[in-house]
């Protein structure tokens, strides 16, 4: 009976062994809790592994980086999964997108193919018509590399492919290995990144028109199968952040987009908005903050009392604005503004309309108590004394005016106190809670000049640019407009 159980053991034993083996032979490819996984192009692999070693050793954060050709990165998370997509290409970016596997991402540098010849440049190569040459050897990357598929392209679109293909003695999975054949003196020339090539000193970097005009961008994406979406956006604030990883990719060459965020754990802005905005994005802000990990004051006013307080000093990080002449009078503040929504003014009245109030004109009408907002402190307020103004019925109705307030929400207040038998609001402002409309009911106006659209923009002088934008995005996407169209604003975005 022993010797059976001493066999069994020393099995057991050299499967033990055999399995520590196969996991210690991962040497860091196999991820652990806590760790990141990130796809990244292989052109990137100099400046991400300074990268990801100083993050981990300032933040005790294994970062594992799969090097490979951003296309065949793209197929293996498909299948692997990870925290961060990094090619070469936006293009890659984009189609990770479409199929639902990437939530966002932030830009991280420009890349600019050209001519990779040996130092000196021998061969006297300056074009790409210079490729169809007899008897010179070319190493080209292949499609399932960024800059593969962007030079075969190219070549294609400029109809030299047929000419410089015979040429092409060898095709390889990535640009670094590219660059080592003309390095190397394996062939004559190929074609790759700027900052790729600035890494071999053996070689020079020749531009061309074809593909200077064509300058792409790499980003960095947070994958939708992430275990951890607010640490890989940390990760990726690093990578892209001016006192961070932005510098390192200049240190080697690269060149970068020219906004990007100052560093911080815990980022801290400021959003000014409209009031009339705040049932529709106050729930998105606070799970934006959660996800991002930032802190984000929202302040929610009129948007005259909002324009007075920038003009007096404020400096928001970004402004969602009630129409756009309110952001038209801060513009210098801000870069161009997006324009995301449009919202309706119509009459809220008591159920029933017991005062008969079907128009402007039966504002006027003896006893009617009317409440409007007040033109210097709201986008709501300018509208409503334009529309009223240029309908010629501003004076009729004057003295009908019992309330004036700063922003819509108190006019819905005033109404539920039943100090008024009508107010001119925004249709979202009476749809905001349904408890108005079971003691009101909406009467439209179908007028013109009763609209208002609500632009985004993020503030110039804001240390975080690109988190800002990334909020934007979040206001504006699939779910969000859902959410405004169920409170009565129109889709306005493009």
């Amino acid at each position: 009976m022993k010797r059976p159980l001493i066999v069994l053991m020393v099995l057991l034993l050299a499967l033990g062994g055999a399995f520590w083996w196969l996991v210690g032979d991962q040497g860091g490819n196999a991820a652990g809790k806590g760790d990141l996984l990130v796809h990244c192009a292989a052109g990137l692999r100099k400046p991400m592994t300074e990268i990801a070693g100083r993050y981990e050793e300032e933040f005790g954060v294994k970062v594992i980086l799969q090097f490979g050709g951003s296309g065949a990165l793209e197929s293996q998370l498909q299948v692997a999964g990870g925290d961060l997509y990094l090619p070469a290409d936006q293009g890659y970016i984009d189609s990770v997108r479409e199929k639902g596997l990437l939530a966002e991402s932030i830009p991280v540098a420009r890349l600019t193919a050209g001519l990779v010849v040996a130092k000196g440049n021998p061969k006297g190569i300056t074009s790409l018509q210079d490729l169809s040459r007899e008897g010179l050897k070319i190493s080209l990357a292949d499609q399932s590399a960024s800059v593969g598929k962007f030079t075969w392209s190219v070549l294609e679109k400029e109809g030299l492919l047929g000419v410089v293909e015979p040429n092409v003695v060898v095709t390889k999975p990535t640009v670094n290995s590219i660059v080592e054949d003309v390095a190397t003196g394996a062939v004559d020339v190929s074609l790759a990144w700027d900052a790729v090539a600035g890494n071999f000193p053996e070689v020079e970097w020749i531009a061309v028109p074809e593909f200077t005009k064509r300058t792409k961008r790499a980003s960095i994406g947070v994958l939708a199968s992430s275990k951890d979406a607010t640490r890989a956006l940390h990760f990726a604030r690093y990578v892209t952040a001016k006192d961070r990883g932005r510098g390192i990719f200049l240190e080697k060459g690269f060149k970068v987009p020219d906004e990007g965020d100052t560093w911080a754990e815990r980022p801290e802005v400021t959003l000014f908005s409209g009031s009339m905005l705040r049932p529709a994005i106050q729930e998105r802000v606070r799970e934006f903050e959660k996800r991002e990990g930032c802190r984000i004051t929202t302040v929610f006013e009129g948007c005259g009392t909002l324009v007075a307080q920038m003009k007096s000093g404020a400096t928001p990080s970004g402004y969602f604005a009630c129409d756009t002449r309110f952001l038209t009078k801060v513009q210098d503040r801000f870069f161009t503004g997006t324009v995301v929504t449009g919202n309706e003014i119509v009459l809220l009245v008591r159920k029933g309309n017991p005062m008969g109030i079907a128009n402007l004109e039966d504002l006027a009408k003896s006893g009617v108590k009317l409440g409007i907002c007040d033109g210097e402190k709201s986008a709501l307020g300018e509208l409503t004394r334009t529309m009223l103004e240029r309908r010629e019925v501003a004076e009729k109705i004057s003295a009908n005016v019992v309330v004036k307030v700063a922003k819509g929400d108190d006019l819905i207040s005033a109404m539920q106190a039943r100090s008024l038998d009508a107010a001119l609001v925004y249709r979202s402002n009476a749809l905001a809670s349904p408890v108005t409309l079971e003691e009101h009911e909406i009467v439209d106006l179908n007028d013109e000049l009763a609209f208002a659209e609500q632009p985004y923009a993020v503030g110039k002088e804001t240390p975080y640019p690109e988190l800002m934008k990334r909020l934007g995005i979040s206001l504006s996407d699939g779910d969000a407009k859902l959410q405004f169209e169920s409170l009565g604003f129109t889709w306005r975005l493009k």
